[in-house]
């Protein structure tokens, strides 16, 4: 069986991917020395911006606008795994690379790795936190593929945040990383096909309905990612 995509809701997801990838090279951008408390705190605030705000909700989004030709639902637990997922180990990853004085490259792509590595499971543990009356079915090929496109898109953002600096290249590279993660979630979407069975059970007693989870996302996303940024809007006003 195939579905169709939401094109509404694909750009939406994209524009999350994008607002997300932009909060958090701002917020990335407070840190000067990991060994500060508050620079710290700011790191938990980037991973949350980029692993769950521009990855996870784009993911999910993603999810939902995929029209599968039977009805499905998402096991909460595992919904809520995999955002984690992406939040630990994007936090990992600039951990590792901002951390630095100076780039090195072997740093940055072993953070890249395991960073992509993350970015894939929370993937592949979102897909499976799917509930439906059939069975999914994963092309290996295009599943390398996506790991690697992965792996390529992590580097790619944890060097944009380690050299970034100017407000206009924080937004362009916001762009280009959301063009990014969508790429990776679209071409692992891209290798999975599903069969109906009609003996397997569809409910769960722990799922959300595709709908509600939508507008959940969205609204918490947004919301969330507008405080970070005007807590850094609050703290450039206290220091001038």
């Amino acid at each position: 069986m195939t579905g169709t995509f939401d094109l509404t809701l694909v750009a939406v997801s994209y524009a999350i991917s994008v607002f997300g990838s932009y909060t958090g090279l701002v917020l990335a951008g407070q840190i000067t020395n990991l060994r500060n408390a508050m620079d710290r705190v700011w790191l938990v605030f980037a991973a949350v911006a980029l692993g769950g705000g521009a990855i996870w909700s784009m993911h999910f989004i993603g999810m939902i606008a995929y029209k599968a030709p039977i009805p499905v639902s998402y096991d909460a637990t595992l919904t809520i795994v995999s955002m984690l997922v992406a939040i630990l180990f994007v936090g990992i990853g600039l951990y590792l690379v901002i951390g630095q004085r100076q780039m090195k490259i072997a740093t940055l792509v072993g953070a890249g790795v395991i960073m992509g590595l993350g970015v894939a499971g929370m993937h592949y543990t979102g897909m499976y936190a799917i509930q439906m009356s059939g069975e999914m079915h994963h092309d290996e090929v295009i599943v390398a593929i996506s790991l690697v496109i992965a792996v390529v898109a992590s580097i790619a953002a944890l060097w944009i945040a380690f050299t970034m600096r100017k407000t206009w290249q924080k937004l362009i590279s916001a762009f280009v990383m959301g063009v990014a993660v969508c790429g990776m979630h679209y071409t692992a979407m891209s290798g999975m096909s599903m069969t109906h069975d009609h003996d397997s059970a569809f409910m769960t007693t722990s799922t959300i309905l595709p709908t509600e989870l939508a507008g959940y996302i969205v609204v918490a996303t947004v919301g969330v990612l507008a405080a970070a940024l005007l807590s850094t809007f609050a703290k450039e006003l206290r220091t001038s």
